[in-house]
């Protein structure tokens, strides 16, 4: 597995990804509204880095630089279970020498538990038109 910097000739597997993770993931949410064309809104001007194996797209980490934010971390359903989501994550931590930050929803249990096991702490919660979050850091 190696982990490439965005290019557009990705974009349509990361667009592919982003909506079936969501929609499978995200099972106590309306999704029906989700479109492909979410991910090029919801990755605007965020540093994004992509997880292949050979020509195969397993997933994509974006983070909003200037807040030191990850906004997206999805794996391909396919490739759960891999190491990718721990690749893109190591990948975003050696691009900063700042403590990262990121929301994981209350009920998205997985995740909670991926973010814990790599180091990742709840700093605070809060809640949005969506549903209760953490926000998480991880200690440098």
């Amino acid at each position: 597995m190696e982990i490439k910097t965005f290019s557009d000739k990705y974009r349509n597997a990361l667009r592919s990804i982003y909506l079936e993770s969501r929609k499978s993931t995200f099972t106590w949410l309306e999704t029906s509204t989700y479109q492909l064309l979410d991910f090029d809104q919801d990755t605007e001007a965020e540093r994004i880095h992509v997880a292949l194996e050979g020509d195969d797209v397993l997933g994509f980490i974006s983070v909003w630089e200037p807040d030191n934010f990850i906004h997206h971390l999805y794996v391909s359903d396919h490739a759960n279970g891999i190491g990718v989501g721990t690749q893109l994550l190591e990948t975003a931590k050696n691009l900063s020498d700042k403590p990262l930050t990121l929301k994981c929803m209350n009920k998205n249990d997985m995740a909670l538990k991926f973010y814990t096991s790599k180091g990742f702490v709840i700093a605070s919660q809060g809640s949005d038109d969506y549903c209760d979050y953490y926000v998480m850091t991880n200690c440098l």
